[in-house]
């Protein structure tokens, strides 16, 4: 081991729930997760086997729990070498592979572990100051080894988006102090954060262009013990789903978000299948011949398109069913602004096992009907489709299986977080 890791010895348990809590996510490369979906995921980019998922996972689980080093891990996964790819890309490759998955994963869990701790009540009253330690690497960043020793309140805006690890191979870390501690420090108080700067990142997949924070890599731009314990899903709901989702509501559930008003009308009967796929693709920025990228809220990346309505033959499916094409068009919002995020399992018909996300919406239209809409996709492309009126409520929460990746804020909640 090296940098920081060293001087983790074993982490805490908050570390060790940390990762078991994950849900296994197969991902085609490393952004289709952003953010605090990291907090909730296990993935590797590029693995989409679950198999291979759940044999690396759980070497990563055995050097999380027992402090084991990256060459005992990569010992571990080294018969999947060959089934990945990875060995025929050579020595050199594979070594670096396998470091960035032990050491970000290492870190990671050690920091949502340290982050569980630190907040504690009692810990933040003894202990109300944060203090940012660099690694000590050679080939430090600038930015990184500039914040070394900064001192902040653990409250401060600051830590939302540098807490580390700030990137790949960051090895910073936090320590918490007492008044007597930045007594020793020669501080009589915190110091002032430093400036938010930003820089342009542009994605290369989608060409999109965002704000960066200086010296943070992208998609690190988040505090991974906040994501864990307060972010993309509430505490009540943080509990890994069944392999495979038992065809019943998952118990205990917080109430569905209210409807919530959409200025959209029904679309009129009679239109062409092609028009109504149209009115879809739409709010993406998509049409027939032009698909979009977009980005949904729990961080992932979804490829919209006209695939979404194609049968096994490459042919448009008919989407008129039982008068729900008027509905089509809201069923783009329920991927762009959904109530909730859900993954859980789906047995397909040549019986694998694959993750299954599904996004819901209840919205209401300008004439009082409440209607209810529902995507649903694995990585092998869109199987469930519906949009209609909600007549009982008890069928809405049938539909929320499995594991809640993202769960729209309130405004009830929102009140009181002020």
């Amino acid at each position: 081991m090296s940098g920081s890791i060293d001087a983790l010895n074993l982490p805490p348990e908050e570390a060790i729930r940390f990762f078991r809590a994950k849900v296994n996510t197969p991902t085609r490369a490393w952004d289709d997760l952003r953010h605090g979906a990291h907090a909730r995921a296990w993935s590797v980019a590029g693995v989409q086997a679950d198999d291979m998922l759940a044999d690396i996972r759980r070497a990563m689980d055995k050097a999380i729990a027992q402090g084991t080093t990256l060459d005992e891990f990569r010992r571990d996964i080294a018969p999947l070498l060959g089934e990945l790819g990875w060995a025929d890309r050579g020595p050199g490759y594979v070594g670096w592979r396998t470091r960035v998955i032990y050491e970000t994963n290492m870190r990671t869990a050690y920091a949502a572990g340290r982050y569980a701790q630190m907040t504690d009540p009692d810990v933040l009253a003894a202990r109300p100051y944060w203090r940012y330690r660099h690694s000590g690497k050679r080939d430090a960043r600038k930015q990184h080894k500039a914040w070394d020793g900064l001192v902040l309140r653990a409250d401060d805006p600051f830590w939302q988006s540098h807490y580390p690890p700030n990137g790949w191979g960051c090895g910073c870390f936090i320590q918490s102090l007492g008044p007597r501690d930045l007594a020793r420090a020669g501080k009589t108080g915190p110091d002032e954060a430093p400036p938010a700067g930003t820089r342009p990142y542009r994605d290369p997949t989608t060409g999109e262009i965002s704000a960066l924070p200086a010296g943070i890599d992208p998609g690190w731009e988040y505090n991974v013990g906040q994501s864990w314990l307060q972010g993309v899903v509430p505490q009540e709901m943080e509990r890994p789903f069944n392999r495979v989702a038992p065809d019943m509501p998952a118990a205990n559930l917080p109430p569905f978000p209210a409807p919530r008003t959409t200025p959209m009308q029904l679309l009129p009967s009679g239109l062409s299948d092609e028009e109504y796929v149209r009115a879809f693709l739409e709010p993406f920025g998509a049409d027939l011949d032009r698909p979009a990228v977009f980005r949904d809220k729990a961080g992932t990346r979804v490829v919209v398109s006209k695939e979404f309505f194609t049968d096994a033959k490459g042919g448009l499916k008919k989407v008129v069913k039982r008068g729900r094409q008027r509905f089509v068009a809201l069923l783009a919002q329920a991927i762009i602004d959904p109530d909730e995020i859900w993954l859980s399992w789906h047995v397909n018909e040549a019986g694998d096992r694959v993750a299954l996300r599904s996004y819901l919406r209840a919205m209401m239209l300008p004439d009082g009907r409440e209607v209810f809409a529902m995507m649903e996709f694995t990585a092998h492309g869109w199987m469930g489709v519906t949009a209609f009126p909600i007549s009982r409520r008890s069928y809405l929460d049938r539909q929320r299986i499995g594991y809640l990746l993202y769960r729209r804020m309130t405004e009830k909640q929102d009140e009181g977080n002020e």
